[in-house]
């Protein structure tokens, strides 16, 4: 199995569990691929542009992972009208009851509705963006290359990943075990902090030391693939 750009760009509509926005993209657009919340700043905040020549309402909303609920997330506005070629700035403010020790994710959708024109009976839809949402908290360093933490071990046809670091990971849900080009595919393609993640791959992983898989960097973005060791029991 390679582990191509082109699984990759599959993998990543799976990360984005959604449509993903881009510079081409009707309607609302963020700015960027990733909003970061800063336990630090307690929030953070992104500019959506309205790329429609109409005025809309933008409808923000936040999503909680069915694995991560920590960390309450407020945005100030969360309903806005925005003019046609105009750019919105949003504030999110992040709420928790003590520190964070670990990195989380969440979702957030950004949806324009257009108005209605008075007298037409024509029906317009809605495009929606969605983006993760990754809060840092305060007292934890940035690191750019989490994936490198990752442990990996095996046992006959299972595979597991554990994340012991206090990182969020992001990465293409296809791996490989190595030498033996054994395929394998994760449920997801994100892995908490303290996480660990059991799959069965296609054949026994027995005579292979090591696991290729392309990880994504904080936005996202493809990195080169990584090949990590594999404990083999």
């Amino acid at each position: 199995m390679k582990l191509q750009k082109g699984l990759f760009l599959l993998s990543i509509v799976a990360m984005a569990l959604g449509h993903a926005a881009t510079s081409q993209a009707a309607g609302m657009v963020p700015e960027t691929s990733l909003l970061i919340i800063n336990e630090a700043d307690q929030g953070g905040s992104i500019n959506i542009k309205n790329t429609d020549d109409k005025p809309e309402l933008l409808y923000t909303n936040i999503v909680d992972l069915p694995d991560d609920k920590e960390g309450h997330l407020v945005v100030t506005q969360p309903v806005i009208r925005v003019e046609g070629g105009q750019t919105q700035h949003l504030r999110f403010i992040l709420q928790t009851a003590s520190p964070m020790k670990t990195e989380h994710l969440k979702r957030v959708t950004f949806e324009g509705i257009p108005q209605k024109m008075p007298g037409k009976n024509k029906v317009g839809f809605n495009i929606r963006q969605d983006i993760p949402v990754l809060i840092h908290p305060a007292n934890l360093p940035v690191v750019k290359d989490a994936w490198t933490l990752l442990e990996w071990s095996a046992s006959g046809n299972n595979v597991t990943v554990k994340n012991p670091s206090p990182y969020v990971v992001r990465l293409a849900p296809q791996i490989e075990l190595l030498p033996g080009h054994v395929p394998a595919l994760l449920k997801k393609s994100y892995i908490l902090p303290g996480e660990s993640i059991t799959v069965a791959a296609k054949s026994s992983a027995s005579g292979n030391n090591q696991v290729r898989f392309v990880p994504a960097s904080r936005y996202g973005i493809q990195v080169e693939s990584y090949n990590a060791p594999l404990n083999n029991h």
